[in-house]
């Protein structure tokens, strides 16, 4: 018998449908977005390898016109120190011609470059005669400025030539300007003899006896180095020291020659400006035992030199001391140095 029963896993199997229209269009699109988002992609990527490898060959690449800077460069600063000129050859020139040479011990310092510039016999002790006022005179002039003293104190029983008491202040002046032993010598017993050598040893002067009177061209440079930058004294105080150094006519109406302050190296110089502190032992007839000089010299700014080049202001640290030398010797010497400056600037 023939079984009309239709099997419940025999299910007659569907006539697939044909796409209508719209489903074609539909997956048309799809396919075309689909395309369009890969190129764009492929694009995207292209272009950023295209610009790294760009940006890495940036450095190598030769100058154009287009990559040169055209901003047109500003003038070069002008120098503010001056060129070094070595003094060395003309202080040679004069030792050659000193009969004492070997008694004389020359240290040329160039302040503006901090080098010194030439040297003759610059660790060698000397007797300094009265430039071991200028010890004492810094000291002082310390303990006024810190307030330690008074500088309005009388130091002396007695007036000055112009009838002026002789005050503290008055006697650091002095002791400069009319090199008075009496005002160094009050003020050196304040301080106390042992206690200023002190104060010196621990600022490193290994070479200076200030009782003994003696010292060396390197350690007087170093004192006169302390006092251009007067880093513990006043403005006020560097200015009267300065004038006392400069301005030094005699003290009384004498004016033979041992009165005369300046005939040494100061005498030399007719450009420089010339602060000095001399020192010296003589008999009084023009026989010099010991003559010593100390200074600053400034030579002045040059506007225009030979060349028509401005020349910067100088400022140096000339030590000298000598024995059994006369002062127109140093005068020479001071001759030749300014000559050898003015020679190197053009003037």
């Amino acid at each position: 018998m023939q079984d009309n029963t239709i099997n419940q896993f025999e299910q007659p199997m569907e006539t697939p449908k044909n796409p209508t229209e719209k489903e074609k269009i539909f997956d048309a699109k799809k396919i075309f977005s689909t395309v369009a988002l890969v190129i764009l992609g492929v694009i995207i990527i292209a272009t950023a390898i295209v610009v790294a490898l760009k940006l890495l060959e940036k450095p190598n690449e030769a100058p154009t016109d287009d990559n040169i800077s055209t901003v047109t460069p500003g003038p070069e600063p002008e120098p503010t120190v001056p060129e070094k000129i070595d003094l060395q050859l003309a202080l040679n020139q004069w030792v050659t011609t000193q009969p004492h040479a070997a008694n004389s011990g020359v240290l040329i310092y160039d302040i503006d470059n901090d080098e010194i510039v030439a040297r003759h016999n610059e660790d060698t002790k000397f007797r300094i005669e009265s430039i071991y006022k200028m010890f004492v005179a810094y000291e002082g002039y310390y303990r006024v400025d810190h307030g330690q003293w008074d500088g309005s104190t009388r130091a002396l029983n007695w007036n000055d030539f112009k009838g002026s008491p002789y005050t503290i202040s008055l006697c650091l002046d002095y002791m400069i300007r009319y090199s008075y032993s009496s005002c160094a010598e009050n003020i050196w017993q304040r301080i106390g003899q042992a206690n200023l050598q002190t104060i010196y040893n621990e600022k490193g002067y290994k070479n200076t006896s200030i009782a003994g009177i003696t010292s060396t061209p390197a350690d007087l440079t170093k004192l006169y180095q302390q006092y251009w930058n007067h880093s513990d004294l006043s403005e006020e105080s560097w200015k009267k020291i300065k004038d006392s150094m400069l301005n030094q006519i005699p003290a009384t109406k004498d004016t033979t020659y041992a009165r005369n302050w300046r005939q040494g190296l100061p005498s030399g110089f007719s450009t420089a400006i010339v602060y000095d502190k001399v020192g010296w032992y003589g008999d009084g007839n023009g026989n010099w035992y010991y003559y010593d000089d100390a200074a600053f010299l400034v030579f002045p700014e040059v506007k225009k030199n030979k060349d028509g080049e401005k020349k910067l202001e100088r400022h140096y640290i000339m030590i000298v001391l000598t024995k059994n030398t006369s002062p127109k010797e140093l005068v020479k010497l001071g001759r030749k140095i300014e000559e050898a400056v003015k020679t190197a600037d053009n003037y």
